[in-house]
């Protein structure tokens, strides 16, 4: 008997429709942009997606066909041209490998284009168009997903991920390679039931660890041992995508499609009773730079500087939080990292040990703070490149496009070359900066961070300072969102229901 020959692919970005930093194909060569043969080496061994993939494949009697992966640090919206050379690259790849009995698909669910609203419901619907309607596909997905009906029509199989921070990515490549290989060799049948609600809560309360989403994910496990449902997932969506499929929705894969719809349904009801719970009000910079001065602990208390985290689409340059540092002079602090090329350059002129003059940060969003300029040591220079040792993302090779350490005062300062999340110590470490030694920390992080984090550090704070990826989801001028829609709008949400008490029990 011929072997089954499985296609594995991977496109992700999550896209910011306010950020002033459009995503070219340049932001997901830096990334990651694999061809072919190129994947096994930048994937295999990795907690992600795609080496779930390969770790299920691996062990059955089938041929992989490696296709393509394309990954960007979250942004501005996608460029038009970016996406079509991606898109382009991906549809040959698949022509090029021949037969496909099967495809599994990493994607985010929150991408923008230009000119496309939903780009992976295009490319799902053209990936369908070369392989028929036969083949099946099975794709993970963000929690963050904006995830819309028309995906559903391609496949029932998309697999959300459980966890945020999410450490779960490489469990969601094994379960959608799983149900992808019992639907093609044992011929079992999935349906979807989705529900989309109208909702789009902030995501700075969906951690999983506590809170309305940890009860969201409780019941969708509860929901999971019954019988006829085999997934359960739940999207948060990404608020700030200005797109009219915005917003939260419940996915359930059955095998019953009625057990599976009465599923959709009770879930939905319940992710609507615990949507006040997703607003959080933050301190400033200041207010929170104080409390952090009160707080006596023998570990690292840290000032997450939410809004301008670069994977939720910040620039990552903001300056409000480093400005009020600096001035404080705090001994044993740390802030990083700040995005800034030009800053990088200028110490690799100058060489370690050397005083320079700098113009922090401030340049790709100078309406969220002026650029710093303050004389700087150069304690060390690297090229940036190091691998993640925490949970999130582990293993996985990271390219900072070149980092410095600089000391102003009393306090280090870590520069990169291209925006990145402070979401594993080893972007500190790699250039010989230990965050565990010191009294407070200024990441440019938001949750993901404390997967790594949480272990070597004590409080943590979340600060509102002006970013676009802030917490007031009022800041923004939406013209493409659909309406009523919560929290922007005081609404009802009824549709038909059976009782859903058992389930918060």
């Amino acid at each position: 008997m011929r072997k089954h020959r499985i296609g594995i692919a991977f496109f992700y970005h999550e896209s910011h429709s306010f950020s002033p930093m459009k995503t070219e194909i340049e932001q997901f060569r830096n990334e990651g942009y694999y061809i072919g043969e190129e994947i096994y080496d930048a994937y295999s061994g990795t907690k992600t997606e795609v080496g779930g993939f390969l770790d299920v494949l691996i062990q059955e009697d089938v041929e992989i066909v490696p296709l393509l992966c394309a990954a960007a640090v979250p942004s501005g919206v996608v460029s038009t041209e970016a996406y079509s050379i991606i898109e382009e690259q991906m549809l040959q790849s698949i022509r090029e490998a021949g037969r496909l009995d099967g495809l599994l698909l990493a994607l985010h669910g929150a991408m923008v284009v230009e000119d496309l609203f939903d780009p992976e419901e295009h490319l799902l619907g053209k990936i369908r168009e070369l392989i028929g309607p036969i083949v099946p596909i099975a794709t993970t997905l963000d929690m963050h997903a904006n995830l819309s009906e028309k995906m559903i029509d391609y496949t029932p199989l998309h697999f959300g991920f459980k966890t945020y921070p999410h450490v779960d990515m490489y469990e969601q490549g094994v379960h959608a390679s799983i149900a992808l290989l019992k639907q093609l060799k044992e011929g079992v049948h999935y349906y979807a039931s989705f529900e989309k609600l109208p909702m789009m809560p902030p995501s700075i309360n969906m951690r999983t660890a506590e809170g309305p989403m940890y009860k969201m994910i409780e019941w969708a496990k509860q929901a999971e041992e019954e019988e006829g449902i085999y997934n359960v997932s739940v999207f948060g969506g990404f608020p700030y995508s200005d797109i009219p499929m915005v917003g939260a929705s419940v996915l359930v894969v059955s095998f019953d499609p009625q057990k599976g719809k009465e599923t959709a349904q009770k879930m939905a009801s319940l992710f609507w009773s615990v949507r006040e719970e997703f607003i959080m009000d933050l301190p400033g910079v200041k207010e929170g730079l104080n409390l952090a001065m009160s707080i006596e602990d023998d570990k690292p208390v840290v000032l997450a500087d939410i809004s301008d985290n670069p994977l939720s689409c910040g620039s990552g340059d903001t300056t409000e939080l480093l400005r009020e540092m600096l001035k404080m002079n705090i001994p044993d602090t740390l802030f990083g990292g700040l995005y800034d090329p030009e800053s990088i350059e200028a110490c690799r002129k100058k060489g370690t040990g050397n005083k320079v003059l700098l113009s922090l940060g401030g340049k790709v969003s100078p309406e969220f703070g002026e650029s710093v300029q303050v004389e700087a040591t150069v304690v060390a220079l690297s090229d940036g490149v190091f691998h993640n040792s925490g949970p999130f993302n582990q293993h996985l090779r990271v390219d900072l496009k070149g980092a410095a350490h600089i000391r102003v005062g009393n306090m280090d300062i870590l520069l990169i070359g291209r925006p990145m999340s402070a979401n594993d110590p080893e972007m500190f470490r790699h250039i010989g900066l230990e965050p565990q030694a010191k009294r407070i920390l200024g990441l440019k992080a938001k949750n993901h961070f404390r997967a790594a984090f949480e272990p070597i550090v004590g409080r943590i704070i979340y600060v509102d300072a002006p970013g676009v990826a802030s917490n007031r989801l009022t800041t923004f001028m939406y013209r493409y969102i659909p309406k009523p829609i919560w929290p922007l709008d005081d609404i009802e949400y009824e549709v038909e229901r059976r009782r859903t008490e058992k389930w918060k029990h």
